[in-house]
């Protein structure tokens, strides 16, 4: 019986492992930097988008999922292609610490951010622009 509540209490500690996350579902409905991404409609074919790591990811990973996030959520909408209108990065640091033999220890969280501000291009619209974005460069559709 001891052995089987080790047991459960290892795969607990196991399951609880942090791993890097960044970005946000495109099934997701709008919402806000509290929950760590998010984005919002502005006007027409126009949204700001955020994308926030963890604290476990590190700054070009969350680029990275932010961008092929955005090119989902681009795709989603029924466009191939977009335009960054403004972007902009965030690094924030929070110190955090927890106890040990009574004695209490810090570590600091550093949490990167992106923001996006994009707008939906039809490829006719692509032609009179010469810096837009490709979905397919960042996000590939599964086939089921």
């Amino acid at each position: 019986m001891h052995k089987y509540r080790i047991l459960s209490l290892l795969v607990l500690l196991l399951c609880g492992c942090a791993t890097p996350q960044a970005g946000f579902d495109v099934e997701q409905i709008r919402t806000n930097e509290l929950l760590g991404a998010g984005y919002e409609y502005l006007d027409g074919k126009l949204f700001s988008i955020f994308c926030g790591g963890n604290g476990y990811a590190d700054y070009e990973y969350v680029k990275s999922s932010c961008m092929t996030n955005t090119a989902k959520f681009v795709k989603s909408h029924g466009y191939d292609y977009f335009l960054m209108l403004a972007k902009d990065g965030d690094t924030s640091k929070t110190t955090g610490g927890y106890v040990s033999n009574g004695v209490f220890v810090p570590y600091e969280i550093t949490k990167h951010s992106q923001y996006y501000t994009i707008l939906f291009l039809t490829e006719k619209e692509t032609k009179k622009s010469s810096n837009y974005y490709k979905v397919s460069d960042y996000y590939t559709e599964k086939l089921e």
